[in-house]
Order: C-alpha cells, then sequence, then structure tokens
C-alpha cells in the first residue's frame, strides 16, 4: 500500500507520460506495422498453438504444468475464442467436456492450489469462460453456469444501501464495524459499484479491478443475451465506480489496480491487466449504450493510449514486456500482456469504423504478433517473452499467451481476406527505414516460394508432356485402335467410378489426445483398360497438413499399385499431382490456411 505523499509524487511524475499518451497517432519509434501474413497464415499459426496446448490437456482438465485457475480459464476462453472469430466448432468438444470436469471438481472461486483462498477474481473468470463457451458453442447451459456465478459474486457488489449504512444492508459475510474507523474513509458514494474481491474474509474491504472489471464485463454480455435490466442497471453502476476517483487516476490515465475504501490507499505497481480489464468492460457498456454523451469513448481513447505507451510494460518499438514490479501484482504477471492484446482486440469488435484508433490498434497488435511470431516461436512452443529468446521445449504459458496475440491478430483481417495485407496507414512524418523491419525478417517470404512454384510447374509440364508422348507411342505399338466399349467388368450401365484426387481434411480434435488424420485413396473394380486410363500418380511422401512443430501428424493409406496401374497416367492425374505438390509446398511455409470444420 502506498501513503498519500508517494502516491502524489508517483502522479506528478507520471502525469506528463500521461498527457503525451493521449494522442492516438502511432509513435514512430514503432516502425512499419505493416505484415505481409494473410489471415489464413495467421489462423494457422493459431490453430497451431491450440493443438500443442490441447494434446496436453489431462483428464482432470488440467495441464501437467499448470495448476493455475486464471490461467486454465484464459487457456478455454481462448479456445472457445479462436471457434467463434475462426467461424468453427474444431475445439468443441475439447472446452465443453474439459471445462466440465475442472468446474465439476475445482471451486473456481479459488485458483486451483490447495490452501488457496476464494477471490471474485478467480470466479468472474472461469464466469467469462462459462460465457465465452456458450457464444461459441450455442449451449445453454453455459449460459446459466454463468448466470449462477454472477448472481453469487453479486453478494459483494457494493450498492448504495451499503453505502448509506453498512451496519443494516452488508451481506451477513461482511463485518462492517471497520467501515466508518477513519474520518476520512472512502467508503462512500464513489464506491458504489464495487466489487469486494474476498468473499470469506469479512474484514477486507478490497476492490480489485481484476473483480470489477470482469463483473461488468459479464453483467454486459449477460445482457446482451437475456436483456435483462438488471444486468445493465449493475454494469454501469460498476462503470460509474471504474470511471469514478476512486479507481480512476485522472492524472495518468490508467485505472489503479487495488483500492481500499476504508484505508483510503491504492496499491502500487501497475500492470497492464489492470487497463485490460478496464479496456474490456468500457468498450462493452460504451457499444451496448451508444454512449450518447460520448465519456466512456473519449476514456476508452484516453486509457488505450495511455497503456500501449506505458513505459513500465512497453519497448520503445511498442512490443510489450512483464513489468518488474519486485512485488505480486496478480497471479501471472506472465499472462497481463496477454489481457491487454485481448482489450484491444474487442475494442475493433465493438468500434470497427473509429478510424485513429482502430488504426493505432491494429498498429499495436500487429507489432506484438511480429514479436511473438519472430521472437518467440519454435514450431507450436512459444514463450511467455514477445521479446524472446525463443523456447526449446513446449511450456504451456507461453502457449496461453500466444493464443490471446493469434487471435487478436487472424481478427485484424476479414475473413475472406486472400491477399497481402496493405500497410497500415502511417501517422509518421520520418522517411527513414523501419525500425521494426530492419531487425526482423517476414515470416512468410511469398515471392521466393511463388518462383519455386512457378519453376516447379514448368519442370512438372514437361515431364506430363514427355509421359504422354511415351503412352501414346506405347499404345501405338500395342493396337492401332482402342474401343471404348463396354468391358466385362464394368458397371451394367456402363459408368465409371471416378477417380478421387488427393483431397486435404479439414481440422478435426475431437479427441484431445490424438489429433492425427486418415486420408485414404478409394479403390474401385474396373477393367484394366479403364484401370489404366484412370490409375492415380505414383504416391509421393505424406506431408503434414499443419505447421512445422506441430503435435498433429497425418497417415496416408494408398491401395497397392502395379508396374502396369503406374504408367498410364492422363492429364487429369498430372493436373491432380502439380495440384497437390504446390499445395504441399505452400503449405510447408505456412502460406495455405487450415480448413477448419464448418
Amino acid at each position: 500500500m502506498r501513503t498519500a505523499s508517494l502516491k502524489l509524487a508517483t502522479l506528478l511524475v507520471s502525469y506528463a507520460t500521461a498527457t503525451l499518451a493521449q494522442d492516438l497517432a502511432v509513435p514512430p519509434a514503432w516502425g512499419s506495422a505493416a505484415s505481409a501474413d494473410p489471415r489464413a497464415v495467421r489462423e494457422a499459426y493459431a490453430n497451431g498453438a491450440a493443438q500443442a496446448l490441447v494434446v496436453n490437456i489431462d483428464n482432470k482438465g488440467g495441464l501437467p504444468d499448470q495448476s493455475n485457475g486464471q490461467a486454465l480459464a484464459s487457456m478455454y476462453s481462448t479456445l472457445a475464442m479462436q471457434d467463434f472469430l475462426s467461424g468453427n466448432k474444431t475445439w468443441e468438444k475439447v472446452v465443453t467436456s474439459n471445462l466440465q470436469t475442472w468446474i465439476g471438481q475445482n471451486d473456481m472461486y479459488t485458483n486451483g492450489t490447495a490452501g488457496s483462498k476464494r477471490t471474485n477474481s478467480n470466479g468472474m473468470q472461469w464466469a467469462l469462460t462459462l460465457y465465452y463457451a456458450y457464444k461459441a458453442y450455442g449451449q445453454q447451459s453455459f449460459l446459466e453456469l454463468a448466470q449462477q456465478a454472477w448472481d453469487t459474486t453479486y453478494a459483494d457488489f457494493i450498492t448504495s444501501d451499503m453505502v448509506n449504512d453498512p451496519q443494516a444492508a452488508l451481506p451477513p459475510t461482511r463485518n462492517s464495524s471497520w467501515l466508518n474507523l477513519k474520518p476520512e474513509h472512502c467508503f462512500n458514494n464513489g464506491s458504489i459499484g464495487g466489487v469486494f474481491d474476498l468473499p470469506d474474509v469479512s474484514d477486507s474491504a478490497n476492490i480489485l479491478t481484476q473483480s470489477v472489471g470482469p463483473f461488468a464485463m459479464l453483467a454486459g454480455y449477460l445482457y446482451e443475451a437475456t436483456q435483462n435490466e438488471t444486468y445493465k442497471t449493475t454494469g454501469l453502476l460498476n462503470m460509474a465506480c471504474m470511471n469514478g476517483g476512486l479507481m480512476y487516476n485522472s492524472q495518468t490515465s490508467l485505472i489503479w489496480g487495488v483500492v481500499n475504501p476504508q484505508q483510503c490507499n491504492w496499491d502500487w505497481p501497475q500492470s497492464p491487466a489492470f487497463q485490460g480489464w478496464y479496456i474490456l468492460a468500457l468498450s462493452i457498456w460504451a457499444n451496448i449504450t451508444g454512449d450518447p454523451d460520448g465519456s466512456m469513448t473519449e476514456r476508452l481513447r484516453q486509457v488505450v493510449s495511455a497503456t500501449a505507451v506505458n513505459t513500465a510494460w512497453t519497448e520503445a518499438d511498442g512490443v510489450l514486456f512483464d513489468p518488474n514490479t519486485g512485488v505480486r501484482v496478480s497471479d501471472n504477471i506472465w499472462q497481463d500482456k496477454a489481457i491487454f492484446v485481448r482489450s484491444l482486440s474487442e475494442v475493433l469488435r465493438r468500434f470497427p469504423g473509429s478510424s485513429d484508433i482502430a488504426t493505432y490498434i491494429r498498429a499495436f497488435v500487429t507489432i506484438q504478433y511480429h514479436g511473438l511470431i519472430n521472437n518467440a516461436r519454435t514450431g507450436n512452443n512459444y514463450t511467455t517473452s514477445l521479446t524472446g529468446p525463443t523456447p526449446h521445449a513446449f511450456n504451456s504459458s507461453g502457449n496461453i499467451v500466444a493464443m490471446d496475440v493469434l487471435n487478436a491478430a487472424f481478427d485484424l483481417l476479414p475473413p475472406d481476406n486472400a491477399t497481402v495485407t496493405p500497410p497500415l496507414p502511417s501517422t509518421s512524418t520520418s522517411t527513414s527505414p523501419s525500425t521494426y523491419s530492419a531487425t526482423t525478417r517476414s515470416a512468410h517470404p511469398i515471392g521466393a516460394i511463388l518462383g519455386g512454384v512457378i519453376g516447379g510447374l514448368a519442370l512438372l509440364g514437361m515431364m506430363a508432356g514427355i509421359a504422354l508422348w511415351y503412352r501414346r507411342t506405347q499404345r501405338r505399338a500395342e493396337s492401332p485402335r482402342i474401343t471404348f466399349g463396354k468391358d466385362e467388368n464394368e458397371g451394367s450401365d456402363g459408368t465409371i467410378t471416378p477417380f478421387l484426387p488427393y483431397a486435404r481434411r479439414p481440422y478435426a480434435n475431437d479427441t484431445p489426445t490424438s489429433s492425427s488424420v486418415t486420408v485414404q485413396y478409394v479403390n474401385t473394380t474396373e477393367s484394366p483398360k479403364h484401370r489404366r486410363m484412370n490409375a492415380p500418380p505414383q504416391p509421393s511422401p505424406p506431408v503434414s497438413d499443419t505447421l512445422s512443430g506441430s503435435s498433429s501428424t497425418r497417415s496416408t493409406q494408398y491401395p497397392n499399385t502395379t508396374p502396369s496401374d503406374a504408367a498410364g497416367h492422363t492429364a487429369s492425374d498430372i493436373l491432380a499431382l502439380v495440384h497437390g505438390v504446390v499445395n504441399n509446398v505452400l503449405r510447408d511455409h505456412g502460406a495455405v490456411p487450415p480448413e477448419y470444420e464448418r
């Protein structure tokens, strides 16, 4: 806790930085925020990161290297949101079954570890996960569970009656005798709309942004789902508390993480996660209400810009890092930057037409994406640091962070995007080379890939011509004419079952412990003549359908072939082979998207 004088000194030091941060012009030091990666490539990265997590989920719904409840809630939230944003249900069974398992075996108000206190911040983050599962998969039971959790936390919601007469209105679990011990106590009208974080500690007055923010978010989501006015009334009171002087610091344009209204103390240091929860709630309620006086939208702009350039967690080039606080400010400080990125993604979905803030957020998210892909990735494994070094092995914490960044990155682009992303509008007048692009390289050299493919096509075309010439020469030697009459092995109507070319199946992860996909050619009964005409090309070695490093495997089965079967390739066979080779080359470089289940 900080004293009033130390608090004032901190405010004065940060005032100049906060004042400059109100501008939503992209800082020149961020360099270029353009990216050549289309949505398909970004989705492939996101899917790969998800697969690496999913195959490690144990039979209790947890992870072998991760027991923290808030981290697991984030994992399931990002899996569900990945499906929702991509329009798929790839992870439906993984999320719904394992989420039910974990919730059934654990009190979601604890962090999943023995002896931990029950907190509303834990409970509300799990409740948001339940809502995301409902949103992605439409299962009413998850909406009802989210509502039940919200009702439970409502007991610690601070009403006007509690403030006006604490002894009469406080819930039985909360002792009121300590609230008015100090003449300058802050448990007044500014506290209305707050949420006590510890439901079972009767003499704790702490109000956490990590409790109030998720509670306000969930109220907004539930109002959108049910149109129940209670959620709207409560959510707007939450916003009044966070927007007011008790929780919001107007000089830094940041919200406090912890407030004690009895002691009039504010906890420091800060975290990007606190701002993320605030931004999420702001964007939801500004969108729901239409923000008639523009106050929430203006506050949203202030907090976004102030948080993005705060040197406590943002490098000069715009890449987020973990703040060096010296004290524990959240359950998982490595996850705090991911919550901030998640909040920016929500703002873009709620306010896609706000040009300056949209441009600013797109630039910032793209920079995090560059940092993640270029500095923090090895195959489908990620580290928690966006500045590196790259990981040597799988670590769930890194992939949980990556999921928020990658989901936000592919959601920057429209679903039908199939071209190179144009550079984002630049607000800089500098003509110097990009700071970022000068030190990094494109993750996907599309020009080089296409050049190699074109050269390969030319070579394959030449080979196809030689094969066709040889086949015709051989046929002339065997027989001057070929009669396409009915053969004794043809069907009664003379039709022929066509050759089914190689086709990729969509990602299907119905079984968390196995993501292998089997592709099988169909062997039909046909005459020797038709077998020669329609024989498939000789199989190529199986090619992985995911980005390098994926734990997913593919096995391919082929029918038995004889030399005579392989001798008679048709032009369509050659084209099918070329098509497969081209797709395989592009797929190896991440340029061909996964074909999700619809």
